[in-house]
């Protein structure tokens, strides 16, 4: 069978296919033939080493976007951040991403300078949750749950070839990272968690939601809506609310958002078993002391192996990824250490205090010496 280049139009990914049925599919999307949703269930039954699409953004971050095929999700966009060919004896790192965000949050962390030394050491897999990519087309179908994403996550390494990796999420990123953890451990070294929530809502959380969700589950964002993502990012009031919806709105496909929202509403309870799946998992719990889920992460905390977690809590901020990125470099960093990976890379700030703490040693010898050194007595003169 001859492989065929296709470009489509609407979504402008170039596509590598192989066999009648997928080039049908592809030139059907562009032509407006095939129904939409009969396209997302032909896309779904599509097998795995059938098609690759790969597409070049962002150049400047040197980013590589990958379309991997899942049981649950039908298809998921990883965005690689590193060069899959010089990955012999870097680390994988993979990344879930927040509810009103997507990949591009954990891409502007990796680039912050604190992030340079593991840049140069790891390969980030950075998971784009499905619709949530920038001016995405409409989701039709069955949006995946919680736990069907977390599932997919194995599918993603297996495309990659990756046996383990470091698992990082934000926010309900984090929660999908437990659930994929709790369920493949084997493919896991660490996890590093965001913001992350174990339980179902509470009793005001819930009937919150449940009057969000009757406008949600008709795909409409109402200003309840927005409130609530505003509230879940940023906890109380912040300079930078207005400057994020705005950009939210313009960027993201709002009917996709409100399809991701949903899924968290109706998350499963975490806390009761997650001690248990993830007693020998290395773990880092990070959030902020303003942030919105601050007494979730508590809660998952105290369900979890304190022999394994270590829980960061960074004062006078919400958003930790945006507003602290060194401390939660630092933290990164150290877990990783821990598990065996990034044993070369220097702990941001300890540098100095090596440098500075040398120089002092070296200063102090002397007099060190004439201190502890015994005094010899006289030589006899001849």
């Amino acid at each position: 069978m001859v492989d065929f280049l296709v470009t489509t139009a609407r979504q402008g990914y170039l596509c590598l296919c192989q066999g009648s049925t997928t080039i049908y599919f592809l030139t059907g999307i562009f032509m407006g033939i095939i129904p939409t949703k009969k396209t997302f269930s032909l896309l779904k039954s599509c097998s795995s080493p059938s098609y690759t699409i790969r597409k070049r953004i962002m150049s400047d971050d040197n980013l590589q976007m990958v379309v991997v095929q899942a049981a649950n999700c039908g298809v998921l966009h990883v965005y690689v951040q590193g060069n899959l060919e010089e990955r012999g004896g870097k680390t994988i790192i993979l990344t879930v991403h927040d509810i009103g965000t997507n990949h591009k949050s954990f891409v502007r962390f990796v680039n912050h300078p604190s992030m340079a030394a593991v840049k140069e050491k790891a390969i980030f897999l950075h998971v784009c949750v499905p619709g949530q990519e920038d001016n995405s087309a409409d989701y039709f179908g069955d949006f995946p749950t919680l736990d069907g994403i977390g599932d997919d996550l194995n599918a993603v390494l297996d495309k990659f070839e990756v046996k383990s990796a470091i698992a990082f999420g934000e926010g309900v990123g984090a929660n999908i990272i437990c659930r994929f953890a709790m369920g493949h451990p084997n493919r896991i070294m660490g996890i590093i968690l965001v913001h992350c929530t174990s339980t179902t809502a509470g009793i005001i959380e819930y009937c919150k939601e449940k009057v969000m969700n009757m406008r949600l589950e008709n795909s409409i964002m109402s200003d309840g809506a927005w409130d609530y993502l505003l509230a879940h990012k940023f906890g109380g009031e912040s300079k930078s609310r207005a400057e994020y919806l705005e950009e939210l709105k313009q960027t993201l496909n709002a009917k996709n958002l409100s399809k991701y929202l949903v899924a968290f509403t109706k998350r499963t309870d975490l806390s009761s078993t997650i001690g248990t799946k993830l007693e020998t998992v290395d773990a880092l719990l990070v959030t902020g002391s303003k942030a919105s889920h601050l007494h979730t992460v508590y809660t998952t905390h105290k369900s979890m192996n304190k022999k394994k977690t270590t829980l960061l809590v960074v004062d006078n901020v919400a958003d930790v990824m945006q507003e602290a990125p060194d401390k939660l470099a630092r933290s990164l960093i150290l877990l990783c250490k821990g598990c065996g990976v990034l044993s070369g890379v220097a702990i941001p700030g300890m540098e100095r205090q090596r440098t500075l703490s040398s120089s002092m040693e070296e200063a102090d010898r002397p007099r060190r010496m004439s201190v502890t050194q015994p005094h010899l007595p006289p030589v006899p003169s001849a």
